[in-house]
């Protein structure tokens, strides 16, 4: 069944009728303010004690917070912290430029895309993103060192998490330089990441143990960016060229929810609720819980699947997913592949 702009509208009234779609600055107020002194206090006690077992140990929890900025400024991003503008801005260049270090223009040009061709095999950024390949389509494609990576890609992708971080900055660079008008705030916010997060550290830490937190921080914080968000999307329905699918049927049969109490609401940053994110994008991550079943009983309604799965079902759809898309590279010569690389 075929849902239309009334379906959407119908649902939308429903929401708006129960105060569901309206922003909630204090709750972010709240959550910027609680994030940014517990950030200040964790290198604060680093600094102090200047200690490498405390160093160490700290860069969990700093990683950790620094994850609830990412959750910000995607939340920013989406025009959800507030209906200014300016405020969702200098909220998400805060959390992407400064706290983050890649750019938030190039954040939300790739996020844009995704949401408008969400697992599109052509025009999602996130699918058609070398190494791996997410459909069958790129590993048959895929040569050389793309190919090697495909055929393992299912064991490959928990320790390919470790360079998330690193390589979300590099793209940021690598747009910056392709695309330079109004990038001056990404740019300055950037280069005062590194000065704090790099230059200020060395100044009370050393060199060797400012490089080492910063190293250690951008891992965890990659291995958590990586399981929060993969669930969203991978080893759901692929969006082939030829496919016609209203923009509804879309945003819905290429996302999963997952299922879990609430605490972990605030762990995942309300991505969990995949498809109602996907469906109303500038809604708060506090009244998504409480949307859940209003969008459900919309898809049972109108016959739409709506995929709801623990966590453990979800990653084991994912390995099994990317193990099968394995499968459609082609089989490797050892010598070719090295020739390739080179």
């Amino acid at each position: 069944m075929t849902i239309t702009n009334l379906d959407y509208i119908e649902l939308k009234k429903k929401l708006e009728a129960k105060g569901l779609l309206n922003r909630t600055p204090l709750y972010y107020f709240f959550n910027f303010s609680v994030n940014l002194f517990l950030i200040i206090l964790s290198f604060m006690i680093i600094f102090y004690f200047n200690n490498w077992y405390l160093t160490i140990l700290m860069s969990v929890p700093i990683a950790f917070l620094f994850m609830q900025f990412a959750y910000l400024g995607h939340e920013a991003g989406h025009l959800s912290i507030s209906k200014n503008m300016r405020v969702n801005e200098l909220v998400g260049y805060f959390s992407h430029c400064f706290i983050l270090g890649g750019s938030f223009s190039y954040w939300r040009y790739k996020h844009d895309m995704h949401h408008a061709y969400p697992n599109h095999e052509d025009a999602d950024p996130d699918v058609v993103q070398p190494p791996f390949s997410y459909t069958q389509k790129r590993a048959k494609q895929s040569s050389g060192l793309s190919r090697l990576i495909t055929r393992y890609q299912a064991f490959l992708l928990p320790p390919a998490f470790l360079v998330v971080a690193f390589l979300m900055r590099f793209d940021s660079i690598k747009y910056m330089l392709k695309n330079r008008k109004g990038i001056f705030i990404d740019v300055s916010l950037m280069f005062m990441h590194v000065a704090f997060f790099l230059i200020f550290s060395a100044y009370f830490l050393g060199f060797m143990k400012a490089i080492i937190l910063y190293i250690i921080v951008s891992m965890l914080l990659g291995i958590y960016f990586g399981f929060s968000f993969s669930p969203n999307h991978v080893g759901m329905p692929i969006i082939k060229s030829d496919e016609k699918l209203s923009y509804l049927e879309m945003q819905i049969m290429t996302s999963r929810d997952v299922k879990c109490v609430k605490f972990f609401d605030f762990v995942f940053g309300g991505l969990n609720y995949q498809i109602e994110h996907h469906l109303f994008t500038n809604v708060p991550r506090k009244n998504l819980r409480q949307i859940k079943p209003l969008v459900k009983e919309f898809c049972n309604k109108n016959d739409i699947y709506y995929k709801d799965s623990t966590l453990t079902e979800a990653w084991r759809d994912i390995f099994v997913y990317l193990n099968n898309i394995s499968k459609h590279a082609k089989k490797l010569n050892i010598l070719k592949t090295i020739e390739d690389m080179v």
